[in-house]
């Protein structure tokens, strides 16, 4: 089973991202959002108490279709979903 800890609940990961290598961002998972400012993936999964976006019935909304199509990086954290939600 995979390591969620530094996989964001879109999917990216995490020690890929330059922000977390320079400690501006500690990971989705452990960073504090403003009240009413988090990102809408993290926002959507904890409201369904899912842990990724894989695991919505509605996956991919059209919010997350347009996300990851914006880079590869992005494909990539699609692929990662699909992956985590077959374990």
């Amino acid at each position: 089973m995979t390591d969620l800890s530094l996989i964001g609940y879109c999917g990216v990961d995490c020690a890929a991202c330059p922000d977390y290598a320079s400690r501006k961002c500690p990971g989705c998972r452990e960073s504090t959002w403003p009240d009413g400012d988090p990102c809408p993936p993290v926002a959507c999964c904890r409201e369904k108490g899912i842990p990724h976006c894989g695991m919505c019935p509605e996956f991919p909304c059209g919010m997350m279709s347009e996300f990851y199509e914006e880079s590869d990086s992005h494909r990539e954290a699609r692929a990662r979903v699909l992956r985590l939600r077959e374990e």
